[in-house]
């Protein structure tokens, strides 16, 4: 979409129709990919299925691989579907890669029927690579600009994807009762909707190739060194925030007992606190602060929500649910609008497609260090996470205030 000409009356009513099916198509996709998230550590610490006793591998170690291996898949999926999308167009490789995930889904859930361990992972290592879509959602709401303000696209994406991750778990944890299988095949019936939605409501100069696409995958902007140094931070931030993510759950079955359904339900006040955060104080904070103003602020807050959590007792570790979901919010709906405002020359499915492949690494790499700091003590993978988060920080503080490696925005 060329977003150079004024906008109309009619660019505005298609931009608005193109970003609420792409809202809707996220609510509904992550959702999906949410669901098995209060599933897989009760799962895991009961011990019961053949799937936790592969190889007698401690089931802490099997966890980390099984959360690791699927983040895997999108690293490898988001570091060339956001530039795909950028070259052949991003409806057909949204239709189609929602396709692809229904099917991962699918094999998910015979593998777990089957109690396959190897399957299991392979399954959802494909299922990850179809994912790395999330870059081409994201790139939409950039190809919106300025006809609908980037930040504000930014944060409504962010907030479906809250949602997603709202229903997601308390759906799974409730469909936990029919069989694990059966919330494998709800998260796949999820994705192929999302496919139908995409190809039969998403305009069809989405297929439109960008005019500065790259035939090269998101990992050359690599080359780029303060664009390298802007990704070692969003690595450190995501590791940081995905050492929560994956890890918070464990920590509330061995030290609360708790149970899929109270994890699910506590997910929801998370969430619930990230949506109220994009929708309604995102616009506030845009008002009178920068981008990376802002990015600091939610970074910092999440920081020292984080190193309250372990140390906090049942009830008043709720608080900290509610200051992480807005930390998260305001830093996710501010720091994506910075690069993509700083670097507004180059191809976005691109950018995103980094951004997302930076975002999995760090998951993938909280997974592994965490299922390792999981085997001593839950608590020392949730610190380790507030101090990679505070390395982000500075990094960023520093790199923005004092050296000024990017374009200012």
């Amino acid at each position: 979409m060329n977003s150079t000409h004024i906008a109309t009356n009619q660019d505005i009513t298609s931009a608005k129709q193109i970003l609420a099916v792409t809202l809707i198509v996220t609510l509904i996709s992550v959702a999906g990919i949410a669901l098995p998230y209060p599933v897989l550590a009760p799962l895991f610490a009961n011990g019961n299925s053949l799937l936790t006793q592969f190889l007698n591998l401690p089931s802490e170690l099997l966890l980390g691989i099984v959360l690791g291996i699927y983040p895997l898949g999108i690293i490898i999926g988001s570091s060339m579907i956001g530039s795909l999308s950028d070259r052949h167009g991003r409806k057909r490789l949204l239709t189609l890669t929602l396709m692809g995930s229904a099917i991962g889904y699918g094999l998910t859930a015979m593998a777990a029927i089957s109690e396959q361990y190897l399957l299991f992972c392979i399954a959802r290592l494909l299922t990850g690579f179809c994912e790395g879509n999330i870059a081409i959602a994201r790139a939409i709401a950039a190809d919106l600009h300025p006809t609908i303000d980037k930040t504000r696209s930014f944060s409504l994406i962010s907030a479906m994807g809250y949602g997603g991750y709202l229903i997601g778990p308390l759906a799974g944890g409730y469909l936990l009762y029919l069989g694990v299988d059966s919330v494998f095949w709800v998260a796949a019936a999820a994705c192929l909707a999302c496919a139908v939605f995409s190809h039969c409501l998403l305009p069809e100069k989405l297929n439109t190739p960008c005019h500065n696409a790259s035939k090269s995958s998101s990992l050359t902007l690599l080359k780029d060194p303060a664009l390298k140094q802007f990704f070692i931070i969003y690595l450190l931030l995501t590791m940081g925030v995905n050492l929560y993510y994956e890890f918070y759950p464990l920590h509330l079955v061995r030290l609360f007992e708790y149970t899929s359904i109270k994890i699910s339900w506590a997910t929801v006040l998370l969430t619930a606190s990230m949506i109220t955060t994009s929708v309604w104080i995102n616009p506030c904070i845009q008002k009178r602060l920068s981008h990376a103003s802002a990015s600091l602020i939610g970074i910092g807050i999440f920081i020292m929500s984080l190193l309250s959590f372990p140390f906090l007792g049942q009830s008043a570790f709720l608080i900290t649910f509610v200051t992480t979901g807005a930390g998260i919010a305001i830093y996710s709906g501010f720091l994506p609008s910075y690069l993509s405002t700083a670097y507004q020359d180059r191809p976005q499915g691109q950018l995103m497609g980094m951004l997302v492949t930076i975002f999995c690494l760090g998951n993938l790499l909280a997974a592994l260090v965490g299922g390792v700091l999981a085997i001593v003590d839950v608590k020392i993978a949730l610190l380790a996470g507030s101090l990679t988060t505070f390395v982000a920080f500075w990094l960023f503080y520093v790199g923005h205030n004092r050296h000024k490696l990017w374009p200012q925005n």
